[in-house]
């Protein structure tokens, strides 16, 4: 290391790598001053010959070493400020005495930039700019009434004294602007750098949020099965032990597929993969009734009753995407249930109001503080009761989704009525008749006698619970743990649909819906995919494969239902023979 380098680097080694890169920047800065010092302060000696002109000139050299030594001794606020003022001390002075020769103004730039690049601490930067600016108020004053009396020089003289003063003086000047420039450079570099790492960091963390989802759901897609077909006995609900047991099952089960749920949908919001609206026609009076009775479960925890207010106005079918509104329903009942009182009651009321369909969810409970209404919709906000915490996601993933809707929604809090949202959404009717035929009631199950399915799923958990619930009415099932041999047996056995998960193995949802597509003699069975997933564009890829239907994970038998109902009574449903044999 030579000795330049030493002393530029002086004092740095033992600071911290911003601290560091400011003493080496005060070192560069003192040793350029005092090279330029030294050469000045000889010309105009030789110039002059005037005594003072050299002890002001070894003084300030004098100052500028001993702002490297305080640096060496770790005094870094010290040493900066010892070069500030000495450079101040050193303008006063020699701007007096040489009156205009020297263009002094030049130096403030110097002083200013490096009262910025020199201190990290605000506080420091204030004093040094006002040591600047007194120093900028003596230099006008003692050109206005020089106090200073200044040497007089010939013509020649002064013009060689300002060209020798004026380059070193920007040389200064650039020095600062090339310290901001490198600075800014190496701060680009440093964004660009922790942009690239937390870009990496993200999809990393979604794409392990996507595989941690799908490993979730498959257990929790078994136990919510398991929750519905206890709930679906007989024996259970004659039973006074086990039916409470089975509700607080599926309530359990249904709470923890909501949290899981939103988790997902946080993480496509954050990646701006869930911007896609749908809108298809449906009976808006049962879907929120459905969506009553689903956590009217988790409400009888609190003997809590969810009650449904429908105005005499509101439809009975709107369009809308039916998949998002049911997500923002379910937070906003999720979030009522749990924050209202015991033994109280939670009311769910649809009307039409100005042309907007309007949906609120009203607890009974203590409300919200007004401090923090304003942060509720925020992500992980959360208020923690002694039943149940939450993600603090739902409302966030709620306000999002009603803007896609083209909605907003409002909150009103008090102590004594606790709290009400209100959604409200552009009004989007569809004739009756387009919706009429394909809801199957609790006890209309006779169009699943005799009916041969075919169900591929890879989760034997979630096979084995599937299977029996179609079999309890009165299904035939076949079963396949991948779609390889679920086409093995599509090719055999006549079908009057099949189910298929998307992810398996051998061969996956989407190959298989492609074999049974391209199959003369299965090109027209029913296909429904089931998805834990709910990534965009899944459903669509899906769909354009050859499904019929794409539900989301967990099943629920009620939907399904619904759904197989359109297929095996419409008119072309029946067998599909496996292909003839050949002789």
């Amino acid at each position: 290391m030579t000795l330049l380098t030493r002393l530029v680097r002086n004092g740095a080694a033992d600071a911290d790598e911003i601290t560091g890169h400011g003493v080496i920047a005060v070192n560069r800065f003192s040793l350029v001053a005092f090279v330029l010092t030294c050469c000045f302060g000889v010309l105009f000696y030789l110039l002059t010959g005037e005594l003072k002109v050299w002890i002001a000139t070894f003084t300030e050299a004098g100052a500028l070493i001993v702002v490297l030594a305080l640096n060496k001794a770790r005094k870094y606020v010290a040493a900066s400020f010892s070069f500030i003022i000495t450079v101040n001390a050193s303008l006063i002075y020699f701007s007096g005495i040489l009156a205009a020769i020297i263009e002094v103004h030049l130096a403030f730039l110097l002083l200013f930039g490096a009262s910025l690049l020199f201190f990290r601490e605000d506080k420091y930067r204030v004093a040094s700019i006002i040591i600047t600016a007194i120093t900028v108020g003596i230099c006008e004053y003692n050109y206005s009434y020089p106090f200073i009396t200044p040497l007089l020089n010939s013509e020649g003289e002064q013009q060689l004294l300002r060209w020798g003063a004026r380059p070193g003086i920007i040389l200064l000047d650039a020095l600062v602007i090339w310290y901001y420039k490198k600075n800014n450079e190496a701060l680009v570099k440093s964004l660009t750098k922790r942009t690239e790492e937390l870009e990496a960091a993200n999809t990393s963390k979604n794409f392990f949020i996507r595989v941690t989802n799908h490993e979730l759901k498959g257990p929790l897609n078994a136990i919510h099965e398991i929750s519905q077909t206890l709930l679906l006995h007989d024996e259970v609900e004659e039973h006074p032990v086990l039916k409470p047991l089975a509700e607080d099952l599926y309530a359990a089960s249904n709470t923890a597929m909501q949290e899981v749920s939103n988790v997902l949908d946080m993480s496509q919001i954050e990646a701006g993969k869930i911007n896609n609206i749908e809108n298809t026609p449906f009976n808006i009076r049962l879907l929120l009734t459905n969506l009553c009775k689903v956590h009217q479960y988790s409400a009888n925890r609190k003997q809590v009753y969810i009650v449904t207010e429908f105005h005499e106005q509101l439809p009975a079918q709107v369009v809308s995407d039916k998949a998002k509104l049911t997500k923002v329903i379910r937070n906003l009942l999720v979030n009522a249930v749990k924050f209202t009182a015991n033994k109280s009651k939670v009311i769910l009321r649809a009307y039409v109001k100005d042309a907007q369909l309007h949906i609120s969810v009203k607890d009974q409970g203590k409300g919200i503080p007004p401090d923090r209404l304003r942060t509720i919709f925020e992500a992980f906000e959360t208020e923690q009761n002694s039943l149940m915490e939450g993600s603090g996601l739902g409302l966030y993933i709620t306000r999002h989704f009603v803007a896609l809707l083209g909605g907003h929604i409002t909150v009103h809090s008090s102590p004594k009525d606790g709290t009400t949202f209100t959604i409200q959404l552009p009004l989007r009717t569809a004739r009756e008749e387009a919706l009429q035929g394909g809801v199957a009631t609790a006890a209309d199950t006779a169009f699943y006698r005799g009916k041969r399915i075919l169900i591929c799923e890879d989760n034997l958990m979630s096979q084995q619970y599937l299977a029996r619930f179609l079999e309890r009415n009165g299904c035939t099932i076949f079963v396949a743990e991948n779609g390889e041999a679920g086409m093995a047996i599509a090719e055999r056995e006549p079908l009057d649909l099949a189910i298929v998960d998307s992810h398996m193995p051998v061969m996956s949802g989407r190959d298989t819906i492609t074999h049974i597509r391209q199959h003369p003699q299965l090109r027209q069975l029913p296909v429904i995919v089931l998805s834990g997933d709910a990534y965009k564009g899944e459903d669509e890829e899906l769909l354009m494969a050859g499904a019929n239907e794409y539900l989301l994970k967990p099943v629920d038998f009620k939907t399904l239902g619904e759904v197989m109902r359109k297929y095996l009574t419409s008119p072309i449903a029946g067998f599909f023979p496996p292909p003839a044999q050949a002789i």
